[in-house]
């Protein structure tokens, strides 16, 4: 079984990985390893993008190759779906279409390779509340962080989850403007009930599909 956590930056995605992961799931942290392209992207976007996300999209698919556990309860602290969201920012005003037709390309790849998420779980907060916990923690990469791209980020990330609604997923929406997770142990208990229900929908539902698709063999 596989969950995703998705949603901005500073929305508690991490620290509800390492809640879950006290409560017997398999955590998967997302490997901050430097990319080699990123620092000549933000000099220049235009030349380096392609190569910069393309690094991000391999370097899941590796994660995913390297740490899922067929016989666990997965949580990916970095959801595929957030990585397909900043892809579409950078590429939003000029899709070149030999690039993008590979991004796509790999994307559909890794969906084939691993399946689809058995459950989402969709972190939100204002982008305003974002803004105050990006400042507090810091980070390097996040100081040209804006108000307006946290926005941007935002609806994309909620036009994706749509998309993936229609299709019949399994999504939670939990809301972190006031929930600070680390300090809600009881509020994390609820939320692996919830999950457990969840899942044992989506694992009766696949067993349906199989027991239908033995009726047509």
């Amino acid at each position: 079984m596989r969950i995703e956590l998705i949603g901005g930056m500073g929305i508690g995605k991490t620290t509800l990985c390492n809640v879950l992961s006290d409560i017997g799931y398999h955590c998967i942290l997302e490997d901050l390893g430097e990319n080699p392209f990123l620092a000549k992207m933000y000099m220049d976007e235009e030349g380096f993008r392609f190569p910069s996300q393309m690094w991000f999209i391999l370097s899941k698919y590796a994660e995913l190759q390297a740490e899922l556990k067929s016989n666990e309860i997965n949580v990916i602290d970095q959801g595929l779906l957030n990585i397909r969201a900043y892809t579409n920012l950078l590429f939003r005003l000029n899709r070149g279409e030999k690039e993008w037709s590979l991004i796509q390309g790999l994307f559909d790849y890794i969906d084939d390779k691993f399946g689809l998420p058995d459950l989402q779980i969709y972190l939100k907060a204002s982008p305003d509340i974002q803004m105050k916990r990006i400042h507090t923690r810091n980070r390097d990469y996040e100081l040209d962080v804006d108000l307006e791209y946290l926005i941007n980020l935002k609806n994309e990330i909620e036009t994706l989850i749509e998309s993936d609604r229609a299709k019949g997923m399994q999504i939670i929406e939990i809301n972190t403007d006031d929930v600070f997770l680390s300090d809600h142990h009881v509020f994390a208990t609820d939320l692996a009930d919830d999950i457990a229900d969840r899942l044992k929908f989506c694992l009766c539902s696949q067993n349906i599909r199989e027991e239908k698709l033995k009726n047509y063999a």
